[in-house]
């Protein structure tokens, strides 16, 4: 490994790790009183996971289409958990759907 990634690597494991704890949070939250708090914790949940990825993609020198469709995906879908009152809603949830098929295909796909 690299020394200069391993920081890079540390950061990402911490804020999967806090994202994480952060979603058992919100599970306990949404069961107990839910609403407002409980939508901030989801969505905190998801932005953390962008970020973990971002510092992954980083480490790793993985392509940047990987880092555009994973990462916009989790943003989209926090930016829906904190927002659900945003006009398009339904059409950001749609979105996000496809970023991570696209994502997928890019995983499991060999000409790509």
């Amino acid at each position: 490994m690299n020394a200069h990634h391993r920081p890079l690597r540390y950061l990402a494991g911490g804020l999967i790790a806090t994202s994480a704890a952060v979603g058992l949070v919100a599970i306990g939250v949404r069961a107990g009183s839910g609403g407002s708090p409980a939508r901030a914790l989801e969505g905190t949940t998801l932005f953390l996971a962008a970020a973990a990825y971002v510092a992954h993609v980083l480490a790793h020198h993985e392509t940047a289409r990987e880092l555009l469709t994973l990462v916009s995906a989790f943003a989209l879908w926090g930016l829906v958990q904190i927002a659900p009152g945003l006009p398009g809603n339904a059409v950001l949830n749609d979105v996000v759907i496809v970023l991570f098929v696209v994502d997928l295909a890019i995983l499991v796909s060999p000409w790509l």
